[in-house]
């Protein structure tokens, strides 16, 4: 049971270090912003064409009226 423990631990401290270092890169960074993780909004996956799930399936179905996807 200890051992458990001593993992769980080391396991939380990690992942608190690495959501601290992420938010101190944002703070520290030139742009100030998070980054955007969003497919639908994100310029990277629009230049090589990669689409949310929930927008090729309005796609798919002919619902393009229907969603907030971008074209």
């Amino acid at each position: 049971m200890n051992t458990f423990l001593l993992i769980m631990l080391v396991s939380i401290v990690l992942v608190a270090i690495c959501f601290v270092a992420i938010g101190l890169q944002v703070f520290f960074s030139k742009k100030k912003k998070f980054p955007d993780t969003e497919i639908g909004h994100n310029a990277e996956m629009r230049k090589r064409n990669i689409k949310c799930a929930k927008c090729e399936e309005l796609e798919r179905c002919a619902l393009k009226s229907m969603g907030d996807c971008a074209n």
